[in-house]
């Protein structure tokens, strides 16, 4: 869940205070209190920017030398908090980096593409004519077994219907 910057600057104040914060609908206690808790060391170490939802992207580079500062002792919070982001972000990195080297952190994707029409029917036209057959088949039985499951959910609804006493 996303808060916003003002309700972040809210909790934190009244963190420091040491006033009373209400658990927003929906969130539990102890995973809001440990969100909470990153927002103020956030706070702390970078001002109010710390608590902004679009941090700018970081280029290999600077992503390399976060992962050395990691390896050359300091923890994987600190280094996260320095540059306003989570520390499991920079694990993830430094779990490739270990793995693949730069070239793993290379090929790292940036978000995913957005599903839209065009490629969706490129996928389709891509299927060799049996895979698109069995995709065709997979659908019919799918079918099938709904029509069958509402033809039945029909019947039990018209028999309780039936069974019902009329009103008078």
């Amino acid at each position: 869940m996303k808060y916003s910057k003002e309700f972040k600057l809210d909790c934190i104040k009244k963190y420091k205070s040491g006033a009373h914060i209400e658990d927003p609908p929906g969130a539990k206690h102890k995973a809001f209190h440990n969100m909470m808790l990153k927002w103020v060391h956030m706070y702390d170490y970078l001002g109010e920017a710390g608590l902004d939802h679009n941090k700018p992207k970081l280029s290999l580079k600077e992503i390399i030398k976060l992962i050395e500062r990691v390896e050359a002792g300091e923890s994987y919070s600190q280094v996260a908090f320095s540059t306003g982001r989570q520390n499991d972000v920079l694990i993830k990195w430094h779990k490739i980096y270990r793995q693949d080297g730069i070239d793993g952190l290379k090929s790292l994707k940036r978000g995913r593409k957005p599903m839209t029409t065009k490629n969706k029917a490129k996928q389709k036209d891509s299927l060799t004519q049996e895979e698109r057959i069995k995709e065709l088949e997979e659908t019919n039985e799918y079918l099938r077994a709904e029509n069958e499951y509402l033809k039945k959910l029909n019947a039990l609804v018209q028999k309780r219907k039936a069974q019902e006493p009329k009103k008078k």
